[in-house]
């Protein structure tokens, strides 16, 4: 059984960079998700993460504390003790990141003009040109 894929929607936060022994580079973070209840209040959830190589170094270049994202991966639930005490940590695991606009300043306009919703340009399976790869190349 393989854990469920979940995507997220949320503030970056804390976001740190190391580097291995081995020369790995590490970008830890955490995505703050928060939601507005009935009586004003907003409940929060902290959700913990690490991205290596690559991926750690895109976080670390592009996105700084308040950004909002995207993430998606393996959402689980990492339990501990301290002092004596269980502790319960939701963390993500092999997650992907991806810019988010904001709620609503990247929506609204100047001066009070009317919204215009952009539309997506219409392309056709024909208009995508053939691509030839050597799968051996890859990188990846």
């Amino acid at each position: 059984m393989s854990l469920p894929t979940v995507s997220i929607f949320g503030t970056i936060n804390k976001i740190e960079t190391r580097f291995a022994a081995n020369g790995i580079q590490i970008t830890s973070f955490q995505i703050e998700c928060s939601e507005k209840e009935k009586d004003g209040t907003y409940s929060n959830l902290y959700i913990k993460s690490a991205v290596f190589n690559k991926a750690a170094e895109f976080v670390n270049n592009y996105f700084q504390d308040g950004a909002v994202c995207i993430a998606s991966g393996k959402l689980v639930t990492e339990v501990y003790e301290r002092e004596g005490v269980k502790k319960y940590e939701i963390k993500l695991k092999f997650p992907t990141i991806e810019f988010a606009p904001k709620a609503k300043s990247d929506n609204v306009q100047k001066q009070g003009a009317p919204q215009q919703k952009r539309q997506a340009p219409q392309v056709s399976y024909e208009d995508i040109p053939a691509i030839d790869i050597d799968i051996d190349t890859l990188p990846f």
